[in-house]
C-alpha cells in the first residue's frame, strides 16, 4: 500500500446512488434526493448495496487475489493485489477503502491516482510499455492493498473516476463465515466489529421461493429473487444477551444450512 491513507467525506454521488438505489430495490423509481440519503439508508443496506455493486459500467467488479499473508507476533498482515477489468487504461483513478465501524460519511482514501494496465491489473503509475500487459509485476509498482481481518470481517473497495462517472466496487472477505451443501450458500458478515449486527446472505438457492431463516429465537421467511439470493440483518443483541453466539439456519429448496457467530464485547479478533 502506497501513501499515507486519509479520511475523506463521502461524496454526493455516492451517497446518491445508495439513496437512490435504496427506494429502487424498495418501492420504484426514486423520490429522495442525496440530502436525505443517510436518514432513507441505513448502515447495513448500505453495506448491502456496496456489496451488490455499483456496475458503472454494468457488470464491473473488482477482483482480489492474494499476495502475502504475513505472521507474526500478532495478526496476520493480508496483502491483496486488485483487478478492475472495466477501468480505462491511462486514466486516473481514485481508490478508497469502507472499513467495518466507521460510518459511511468516512471512506480511507488509498490513493488518489490509481491505473490500471490492459489486464485491469491496479498500479500506482501509468503503465509503462513493459507493465502494459502483465498479471502481476515485482518491480514496486502494483497499487496493493494491506490490512488485518476478523474472521467474517468483509473490507469494501471503491475505485472510482475523478468525476464518479465510472464506479467500481468490490467486497473482499479473507476469512468467511459460510457453509455451502449442493448449490447452496449461506454466509455471514460483520455489520459492525462486535457482530451486534450482521448481514446474512444467501446464494444458488432456487429463484423465487420461500427460504426459512432461524436464529433460535425466531424464524422467518425470506424469499429470493431471480438468481437465487437472498439477504437479511440480523441483530443478536435484540434478544437481551450482551455477548455469547448466534447460530442462524436457513432451511428451503432442498438445503440445510447453519452458520455461528460470536457476538458482543471482545468478540472481535483479528486472526
Amino acid at each position: 500500500m502506497r501513501g499515507l491513507p486519509r479520511l475523506i467525506p463521502l461524496t454526493v454521488p455516492l451517497l446518491a446512488l445508495l439513496s437512490a438505489a435504496l427506494v429502487l430495490d424498495a418501492a420504484g423509481p426514486p423520490q429522495h434526493s442525496a440530502k436525505t440519503a443517510r436518514k432513507d439508508v441505513s448502515l447495513e443496506r448500505s453495506q448491502m448495496l456496496w456489496d451488490r455493486g455499483f456496475e458503472l459500467p454494468p457488470g464491473s467488479h473488482l477482483r482480489f487475489a492474494k499476495v502475502d499473508d504475513a505472521a507474526g507476533p500478532g495478526p496476520h498482515t493480508l496483502r491483496y493485489r486488485i483487478y478492475a477489468d472495466a477501468a480505462e487504461m491511462g486514466t486516473p483513478y481514485v481508490l478508497a477503502a469502507w472499513h467495518v465501524g466507521t460510518d459511511i460519511d468516512d471512506l480511507e482514501v488509498l490513493s488518489e491516482n490509481a491505473y490500471v494496465n490492459r489486464r485491469g491489473l491496479l498500479l500506482a503509475n501509468p503503465p509503462n510499455p513493459g507493465q502494459r500487459d502483465a498479471d502481476a509485476l515485482n518491480d514496486g509498482s502494483e497499487l496493493d492493498v494491506a490490512f488485518k481481518a476478523a474472521k467474517g470481517e468483509p473490507v469494501r473497495f471503491i475505485l472510482h473516476s475523478q468525476d464518479w462517472k465510472t464506479m467500481i466496487g468490490g467486497t473482499l472477505v479473507p476469512y468467511p463465515i459460510a457453509a455451502a451443501s449442493r448449490t447452496c450458500k449461506l454466509s455471514a458478515l460483520l455489520a459492525d466489529p462486535d457482530g451486534q449486527s450482521l448481514l446474512i446472505y444467501l446464494d444458488g438457492f432456487p429463484p423465487d421461493a420461500d427460504v426459512t431463516l432461524n436464529n433460535g429465537a425466531q424464524q422467518r421467511p425470506v424469499h429470493t429473487d431471480a438468481h437465487g439470493q437472498a439477504s437479511a440483518v440480523e441483530t443478536p443483541g435484540a434478544s437481551g444477551a450482551s455477548a455469547g453466539t448466534l447460530t442462524e439456519s436457513a432451511q428451503g429448496g432442498g438445503c440445510s444450512l447453519s452458520v455461528s457467530v460470536p457476538f458482543g464485547q471482545g468478540s472481535y479478533r483479528p486472526l
